[in-house]
């Protein structure tokens, strides 16, 4: 009986799962461009060409590291660039993030309570949308939530190899994307105070400082560009502005009123008002310990700490790792408690507000750009020997994202390497791919045809292929 508590019915329930977050997952991918950039450079890699950093972040002149491409390589590579792979493995590495809980906290609390637990931190609509498509934005959620399993579960005193493991560990997390850093420097705090012997804490440290290694590399190869850019040229203030991307939204400048707006969000990640959680964590506050305590201020500080950081501009991912981190705490805090069996009735109303649509059909999916890509060397309206570059018209962002990574990584896929997005001005040929097909490009006025040249689109050639317009423009 006992290993049927402990084993098959846990496994029962991670296959269940595994079926929720799998369903129609190739249906419904949204080919997102930042998805096309990801595997773009992730092809450059695989044909030879190293990285030492990552996606660039909106903050300044930032990259983030490159940890997030070599982790999805090898299978991209093995399955010979076949899509669908990633989004798997992606969806594998949810579902591992929350059996590794299952099996430190089963440990400690029970088979029943600490499945409980894992599944609250499943079915969280946040980390199920995560769950069904690799991106920096929130690739990183599984390990965040086994960096906080083993910080709050683990004793490491003593451990010098665990803790400078951990340390690299938190490090990498936040080379994946810089917004979890607030997270992982509450497991480092609470390291700290708990440590018997502080001086310990340099092996973590090391390991943080080793994790950062590839971007201290490219900073001291590059005469430190990226510190440069965002800090003495002052990129920052873009995101301070909020005119790095446009029509981002912004959040409130006052700070209680966004605390209220990004109470709002929180909620809506969470599948439970804020306040309910709130609530529930002011009641068992003085009837915990301290590491539980710790847990409810910390969760508390960290949603002061983003409502004053996040006055300026707002994407919905930036909340995520504190989702993770309010879900993770008060289910700590309550496994701890004699009102456990709260767990249930927070993954009901979890499960209620599930996040049915993320099963609805993508408009858009990679095949209709590969098609294209397709007709156009089918047609020889570019050869492989031509300095070429691209432009993107899009239905669903217009000219937001124009440089068209859907349609580089399948060039490239085919050996037809085009330059890059900082090389308009050196490209004798451009593509223009208009998904509106009455799109005037006489008006086509952003940064990447200024480079090229304007006065070349007199000279442009049309073509109807595979449900939209390509404009091929060559210079005199």
């Amino acid at each position: 009986m006992n290993i049927l508590k402990k084993y098959f019915y846990p496994a029962i329930a991670f296959i269940i799962l595994l079926t929720v977050l799998s369903y129609k997952l190739f249906y419904s991918f949204n080919f997102h461009p930042d998805f096309a950039r990801d595997i773009y450079d992730i092809l450059v890699i695989l044909q030879g060409k190293l990285t030492l950093i990552g996606p660039k972040l909106s903050f300044g002149g930032i990259y983030s590291g490159p940890y997030y491409y070599y982790l999805l390589a090898p299978v991209f590579f093995l399955t010979r660039l076949d899509l669908n792979s990633l989004l798997v493995l992606n969806m594998l590495l949810f579902v591992s993030g929350t059996v590794f809980l299952y099996l430190i906290v089963s440990k400690k609390a029970g088979s029943l309570f600490a499945l409980t637990l894992s599944l609250l931190l499943a079915y969280l609509p946040v980390y199920v949308i995560g769950a069904r498509g690799p991106w920096n934005g929130s690739t990183y959620l599984p390990f965040l939530l086994i960096y906080l399993a083993m910080i709050f579960y683990f004793k490491p005193d003593g451990r010098k190899i665990f803790l400078v493991f951990l340390g690299f560990f938190g490090g990498m997390i936040i080379n994946i994307h810089l917004v979890s850093a607030p997270v992982v420097l509450v497991g480092l705090i609470y390291l700290l105070l708990t440590l018997k012997r502080k001086s310990q804490m340099l092996f973590f440290l090391g390991g943080v400082l080793i994790a950062f290694i590839p971007l201290l590399l490219f900073e001291m190869k590059h005469d430190f560009v990226m510190t440069k850019n965002t800090f003495l040229v002052g990129s920052y203030k873009t995101f301070v502005e909020n005119n790095n991307i446009p029509n981002a939204v912004s959040g409130k400048k006052n700070f209680f009123e966004n605390l209220s707006f990004l109470s709002g969000r929180l909620s809506g990640q969470l599948g439970i008002n804020i306040l309910f959680y709130w609530g529930v964590s002011v009641f068992l506050f003085f009837r915990t310990k301290y590491r539980e305590r710790f847990l409810i201020i910390s969760s508390f500080a960290l949603v002061f700490l983003f409502s004053a950081i996040l006055r300026y501009q707002f994407g919905s991912h930036y909340l995520y790792p504190v989702s993770l981190f309010l879900a993770f705490s008060l289910g700590s805090v309550l496994l701890n408690s004699k009102y456990r069996w709260l767990l249930f009735v927070f993954l009901i109303l979890e499960i209620i507000a599930f996040p049915i649509n993320i099963y609805n059909r993508s408009e858009r999916v990679a095949e209709t750009y590969e098609r294209r890509v397709n007709e156009v060397i089918r047609l020889n309206l570019i050869e492989k020997s031509e300095s070429f570059n691209i432009i993107q018209i899009s239905n669903d962002y217009t000219t937001y994202i124009p440089v068209g990574h859907e349609y580089r990584f399948f060039f490239r896929k085919n050996n037809f390497i085009p330059k890059t997005e900082f090389e308009y001005n050196q490209s004798e040929t451009l593509l223009i791919f208009s998904e509106l097909t009455d799109f005037d490009i006489e008006k086509l006025d952003n940064w990447e045809i200024k480079e090229f040249g304007r006065e070349n689109i007199d000279n442009h050639k049309k073509y109807n292929i595979a449900g939209s317009v390509v404009h091929v423009l060559k210079k005199q």
